[in-house]
């Protein structure tokens, strides 16, 4: 049976402590604030969609109702999102409530 020797490439406890540095704000990830807003935009976007193709059914522009039900589906699957995202934040802040300090 061979066993691996130990070599220098393990840093003792005492050097490691003095190479951490500060915890910076990690920009890779959105805060929940953004989040939220990009999906209300979304929402507006679809709905504001939706709104223009109804008029242009109603003004006999569009024939094809087929459009008419996908931006129907999309207006409500982003307000559905949105929703969703809103009841998990509302339950965090719930919870953080609840805790003990």
């Amino acid at each position: 049976m061979f066993i691996v020797p130990l070599n220098s490439s393990i840093t003792p406890l005492d050097t490691m402590s003095q190479n951490i540095q500060p915890a910076a704000q990690n920009t890779d990830h959105p805060s929940f604030a953004d989040v939220f807003t990009e999906v209300i935009g979304e929402v507006q976007a679809t709905q504001a969609d939706l709104d223009l193709k109804a008029a242009q059914v109603v003004m006999g522009d569009i024939d094809d109702l087929h459009s008419i039900y996908n931006s129907i589906t999309k207006a409500e699957i982003s307000l559905q999102t949105m929703v969703a995202i809103r009841d998990a934040g509302l339950q965090s802040y719930r919870e953080i409530m609840q805790m003990t300090v």
